[in-house]
């Protein structure tokens, strides 16, 4: 479960399936080579934290994206429910 309290230090405003497939495509992936980078507990620390805070800003865009689909799909199905019995009234006078 997301608190607000995690993304205190995101970027406020909505979420984006554009957001979420660029921080999809940034999740870090082996590679065998050989670079700088620092090494270390402290270095696989901080990494860890970085990925871990990115991994739960995906979850919460998921969840905040499946709840609009979700109203979206539910009032689309409600309006036109509504309009039938629009209709079905007028036909009845």
């Amino acid at each position: 479960m997301s608190t607000k309290k995690d993304f205190e230090q995101a970027a406020p405003g909505t979420v984006t399936r554009a957001e979420r497939d660029q921080r999809i495509a940034a999740r870090p992936r082996p590679r065998a080579e050989l670079h700088l980078t620092p090494s270390g507990w402290e270095a696989t620390q901080v990494r860890h934290e970085l990925d871990q805070q990115s991994e739960r800003r995906i979850r919460h865009i998921n969840e905040r994206l499946e709840e609009a689909r979700a109203r979206l799909k539910n009032g689309y199905s409600r309006a036109r429910w509504r309009g039938r019995a629009a209709q079905d009234f007028d036909r009845e006078r």
